[in-house]
Order: structure tokens, then sequence, then C-alpha cells
């Protein structure tokens, strides 16, 4: 398992439709998010890249998904230096990989279809 749900379950008060929520929300944006990154990665457009994965950071960190916000931060890094494309090209597969791994975990631990 790539995540941890410690941060979203002390901010919920026990508040279990509220996790289940922002689970829902990750598990429905996050998908398109990638795509829209992939296409900003091909194109070559740093600040598109940037932009994206700025966008997701939070969502990773609130879910616990350490190796991927950690990942992706090295990608904002070099996105934000416009620097490295080849580097960001090659861990992108690594960065998607992981976070579609945990939403098909999340989508069992949660019953969601």
């Amino acid at each position: 398992m790539g995540y941890n749900l410690e941060k979203i379950h002390a901010m919920s008060d026990g508040d279990n439709e509220f996790i289940e929520a922002v689970v829902v929300a990750f598990i429905e944006e996050i998908p398109a998010d990638l795509t829209v990154f992939e296409k900003e990665i091909v194109a070559k457009h740093y600040k598109g890249i940037y932009q994206i994965s700025h966008k997701i950071k939070p969502n990773l960190e609130l879910l616990g998904m350490d190796a991927a916000f950690e990942l992706n931060f090295k990608i904002l890094n070099w996105a934000k230096a416009e620097t490295n494309m080849d580097d960001i090209a090659e861990n992108f597969p690594k960065l998607k990989a992981m976070i579609d791994e945990n939403i098909l975990e999340l989508k069992k631990e949660f019953n969601l279809p």
C-alpha cells in the first residue's frame, strides 16, 4: 500500500463520510490531471508541467502517498528550473504507475467501483 490516511483521519475528527468524499474526489479528478500532465510532457511545456505537478502535490501529501509525493516534487523542481526534460519524461510513467496503483487500492479499501 503506497498511501497512508493518517493525515486525513486526523483532520476529519472521525467523520468517515468526509474521508470517503476526499478519497472519491481524488479518484475522480487525478486521472484527468495525469492525462494533462502527460500531454504537457509530450509537448515539452515546462510551465504546464509545473502547474499540473503543483496542482496534484497537496493531494499526494494529504493521502500520505510519500513515494509519489517525492517523485512528483522532483518533477516539479525540474519543471520550475526548466531543466531535465528527459528525466521528467522518464520519471512520469513511474509516478503515474504509483498513483494508479494507489487508486486501485483505495477503491478496494472503500468498496468503490
